[in-house]
């Protein structure tokens, strides 16, 4: 029984101390993978946080992360451009051979750690390009993009090298993606486009690249007509596109239209236009188009179209009388009144015309609206213009006026419908008028 007892004070002796060893183990445990994860967000937060600031740091910290090889890298490139601009007088600066070595290898560890990192693969591509070894180039720069093809300065290698190797096609597609992907790359991509339309054998591959209507068409057909030597470009353009899921919309046609006004190229947008006219509208042009106001104004030159921005309160609404018909209807409100309402481009020849139309309302106003011809040529002066407009007439009322074309100065005509106040108490305007039938015949 002794024996037994001394056994049991022993084991109860025992115990506590296995306790506290077990205890002091499982702290020994904690402290280690405490000291771990304290030093993995070093090694990764820290290191995260320094690269933007000072990559190299970063890489004292951990030699083989990828981001600060990347950031070092863009760096050191960075500092070289910068010499070739502007020759450093430190005669310590590495050399052009010792440069692309160290890219090389600062390259070929990300790898190492990132086999598909398509920056570094892009790297060792532009190394390559600048040792002369093209093929070498040629075959890293194409794995980059086959990894990704957000990196400009691959897709601005592989352009130019399909232009080098006529591969028309290639070349507009990695034009295209670099406009997807850059949209600060239309504008000095265009001029590049605009040349490959104006050859034969390259310019399908541009109208199927616009034909499917990407994001930076809105961006190229506004600058292509002011990249391309032959004005008439854009509209073989637009023909090829007519055909496709995408035609040229009346916003496109509008700043083609007014680029060639500008220029007074009158004949060429005035056939542009006619070209896209529906066939059932085509029929009807005459000196002035849509003067009944049957169909919907386009705002074209030779369309009806707002002297500003919008309709503002000018509409097209049915008639009261005939509900079949269509009429011009304009609604003034409280204050003054706009100057200038409706405008059309016109091309008529030298000879005497008459101006001819319908309205009705109930207008208050000092003066009232005319109707006014102008030429736009090289002489920009009125040619006629209507009696004052107002009052109010509860039926349909006609007028006219004559208009006399020069033969010279006068390439192209603009009519417009302006409300003649001179003062600006006399732009205080209430009521409505409206006008129908306008139509322009000659006389002689």
């Amino acid at each position: 029984m002794a024996e037994t007892g001394d056994v049991q004070e022993s084991s109860a002796e025992i115990a506590p101390s296995r306790r506290r060893g077990m205890r002091a183990l499982r702290l020994l445990v904690f402290v280690v993978l405490a000291a771990g994860l304290l030093w993995a967000i070093v090694t990764h937060s820290l290191v995260a946080a320094l690269v933007e600031i000072d990559p190299r740091r970063a890489l004292a910290i951990r030699a083989d992360d990828p981001s600060a090889l990347l950031a070092q890298i863009d760096r050191t490139m960075d500092q070289a451009r910068r010499q070739k601009v502007s020759p450093a007088s430190d005669a310590q600066a590495p050399s052009g051979r010792q440069h692309e070595d160290d890219l090389g290898r600062q390259a070929r560890a990300i790898l190492a750690q990132e086999p598909e990192n398509a920056r570094a693969l892009a790297m060792l591509g532009d190394v390559a390009r600048q040792a002369g070894k093209d093929e070498e180039a040629k075959t890293l720069f194409e794995a980059s993009a086959h990894r990704s093809l957000r990196n400009p300065a691959v897709l601005g290698w592989l352009i130019d090298d399909a232009l080098k190797h006529q591969d028309w096609s290639l070349a507009v597609r990695h034009v295209d993606t670099m406009m997807r992907y850059y949209w600060e790359a239309v504008t000095p991509l265009t001029p590049l486009l605009a040349k490959l339309l104006q050859k034969p054998e390259a310019a399908p591959a541009v109208v199927k690249a616009v034909a499917a209507a990407p994001e930076w068409r809105r961006e190229f057909i506004p600058r292509l007509p002011d990249a391309v030597t032959d004005a008439r470009v854009p509209l073989e353009l637009f023909l090829a596109l007519k055909s496709t899921s995408h035609p040229p919309t009346a916003r496109e046609l509008r700043w083609y239209l007014n680029f060639l006004i500008e220029r007074k190229f009158y004949d060429l947008a005035y056939s542009t236009w006619l070209r896209f006219l529906p066939p059932e509208q085509l029929a009807s042009v005459g000196p002035l188009f849509n003067g009944s106001f049957e169909s919907r104004p386009t705002g074209l030159p030779f369309d009806w179209s707002p002297a500003r921005e919008g309709w503002g309160t000018a509409a097209i609404e049915r008639r009261a009388d005939r509900p079949a018909e269509r009429a011009l209807v304009i609604r003034f409100g409280q204050g003054r009144a706009d100057l200038d309402y409706l405008r059309q481009l016109m091309r008529l020849q030298p000879g005497r015309y008459r101006v001819e139309g319908l309205t009705m309302g109930e207008m208050q106003a000092s003066r009232g609206m005319r109707w006014r011809v102008r030429c736009v040529g090289d002489q920009a002066s009125d040619i006629g213009e209507s009696a004052l407009i107002g009052g109010r007439t509860r039926a349909w009322t006609a007028f006219s006026f004559d208009v006399v074309v020069p033969e010279t100065g006068c390439a192209a005509q603009e009519i417009r419908l302006v409300l003649d106040a001179r003062t600006p108490s006399e732009q205080l305007v209430s009521g409505t008028i409206s006008f129908d039938e306008i139509s322009v015949r000659r006389l002689d």
